[in-house]
């Protein structure tokens, strides 16, 4: 058996992940699928916990992975079994962390804006509302009062690093670090952060209990971990001042760790424009020779110069990041005469502790193999880069296998496509194996952002989502059928009553019979059907 890391090895030609084998759980709960490891969550949640708490000896450490990528109720389970809080976003975010057992005293509620109802349920569950958003001040000081509750808050400050690296989320150019983190909506000027600390210090029903910060994956390096820290605290002790000696009984660092194989942005080259604009140039010289000549010589080109390949350089470990945050923070708080003892610190990673947790199998459906007028190949799977959309957002480019053929060495470079009517180019011109219809992709490190960012695009069902522990495999979000895909639409009254009494069958292509071939519910203005299809799925296919 060969190991490719804690969670993946290969066995037989085939992937396994932790102890099943790929192949089999496609043939088992059909394909695509994702599957996440229950043991690589558990692995990587230990790991934050103790290498923070090692370089953090000064209060406690609370790990709060990020809920928005992966927020299947599983998933947070398994993290409220490591005794795990919970970043949140949104008001459904908090919903499946409260029911996943994840203790609100953990939960950290972010985000701006935040509706009024949000707002009220976290202080009435007990969460903490970090405020980004100077309105929200008012809200809770009008919900704490009605429901005679403390609010335990936080402020998000943003910190101004001093950092010209170019940053990896912005693919268009080369773009330094803390100009781009300007950019971002999240925090709050230093003006509004003391105006409404100010507001909150004088008010008893309200618990002001520490400062956040959170920048996002915008570099690999712990150098840049070292640039916010000290940003960081500098901001802390500016906010203490200025509240006549306030000083904070927790800080929240965020989170943007990268994932060992780091992904992100990896699809992009900023050599690309000069070799391009070169290629155009060259291309329109070409033309007087006539159009086999100048494929002739682009066909020479692409095969020697275009080729895209997963990132080989591994990020810092998660020892590593804990090692620089911590040691910087605690340095420069220091520094400034900030007190350390029993003060909270609380992490918020979730492409690193989720993102090598999980596997996106999908199956080869059809190859293409053009020889004119240049050589190039089509692998076209059944998935979709609209199941990668965080990924496709941020340029990944993902490692990946074929699960059934893993020693296979590869012989030709292919565009990897996905089945939408966009170009769905997921893995541009990448060196494969010599692959056939029914082999499987694994693309590595979708644990996070993946399936959580998955799209209806094409009305297509999004696929399950199945737990692997050890060798055993359960289906944790079942497959969508097409019930699903149609049970929010509603049908207007005046539209309705133009449909043929007996419609053609949505999910049968036309032909009359199929599943929804119901009768228009006239007097609700909708398909009866639709409207009840998710009190009558017949099956629950993973």
């Amino acid at each position: 058996m060969g190991r490719i890391d804690d969670c993946l090895s290969t066995a037989g030609g085939h992937l396994k992940i932790e102890g099943c084998d790929a192949v089999e759980l496609i043939q088992r709960f059909g394909s695509p699928l994702f599957v996440v490891s229950e043991d690589q969550l558990r692995r990587n949640a230990r790991r934050f916990a103790t290498a923070f708490g090692a370089g953090w000896p000064h209060g406690a450490v609370t790990v709060m992975p990020a809920a928005k990528a992966n927020w299947a109720r599983a998933v947070l389970r398994v993290l409220a079994d490591e005794g795990c809080g919970a970043d949140v976003y949104s008001a459904g975010e908090l919903s499946a962390c409260l029911a996943a057992g994840i203790p609100a005293d953990r939960i950290s509620v972010n985000g701006v804006p935040k509706d009024p109802d949000h707002v009220r349920r976290s202080i009435e569950v007990g969460a903490r509302l970090t405020i980004d958003d100077v309105a929200e001040v008012e809200l809770i000081e009008r919900y704490a009062r009605q429901l005679g509750r403390r609010a335990t808050v936080r402020i998000r400050v943003r910190p101004t690093l001093d950092f010209g690296e170019s940053t990896d989320f912005v693919a268009e150019g080369l773009v330094p670090t803390d100009l781009a983190a300007l950019t971002y909506k999240g925090g709050l000027a230093l003006a509004d952060v003391i105006r409404a600390g100010q507001r909150l210090l004088a008010n008893p029903q309200i618990d002001l209990v520490g400062l956040h910060q959170h920048h996002g994956r915008h570099h690999a390096s712990t150098r840049f971990w070292e640039a916010q820290m000290r940003a960081f605290a500098e901001v802390v002790a500016q906010v203490g001042d200025a509240l006549g000696g306030w000083r904070p009984r927790e800080l929240d660092i965020g989170g943007g760790f990268a994932i060992p194989r780091d992904p992100h942005n990896a699809a992009t080259h900023y050599t690309d424009p000069a070799q391009l604009t070169a290629l155009y140039g060259l291309s329109k010289a070409l033309g007087a020779l006539g159009a086999r000549a100048r494929h002739g010589v682009l066909a020479r080109l692409a095969e020697k110069l275009v080729e895209a390949a997963p990132n080989a350089t591994p990020a810092p470990t998660i020892e590593q990041y804990a090692e620089v945050a911590t040691g910087t923070l605690a340095a420069e708080l220091r520094r400034r005469g900030v007190p350390l003892d029993g003060v909270a610190l609380h992490l918020e990673p979730g492409r690193a502790l989720q993102g090598d947790a999980g596997v996106h199998l999908a199956t080869v459906r059809a190859i293409k193999r053009f020889t004119e007028p240049m050589k190039w190949n089509v692998i076209v799977l059944d998935t979709t880069e609209f199941w990668f959309t965080g990924g496709r957002i941020e340029h990944h480019l993902h490692d990946f296998r074929i699960a059934n053929k893993v020693d296979a060495p590869a012989e030709e470079k292919a565009d990897v496509c996905g089945r939408s009517c966009y170009g769905d180019r997921i893995l541009p011109t990448v060196r494969v194996p010599r692959v056939e219809p029914g082999d499987v992709f694994a693309f590595l490190d979708t644990g996070a952002y993946q399936e959580a960012s998955c799209s209806n695009f094409n009305a297509l069902p999004r696929p399950a989502m199945v737990l692997v522990t050890g060798d055993r495999a359960a289906v944790i979000r079942r497959r969508e059928t097409e019930e699903d895909v149609f049970a929010r639409d509603v049908v207007p009254e005046h539209l309705a009553a133009a449909e043929r009494p007996s419609s053609d069958a949505i999910s049968s292509g036309g032909r009359p019979g199929g599943r929804f071939a119901r009768p228009v519910d006239r007097r609700r203005g909708r398909d009866s059907f639709m409207a009840s299809a998710g009190r009558r799925r017949a099956r629950e296919a993973p």
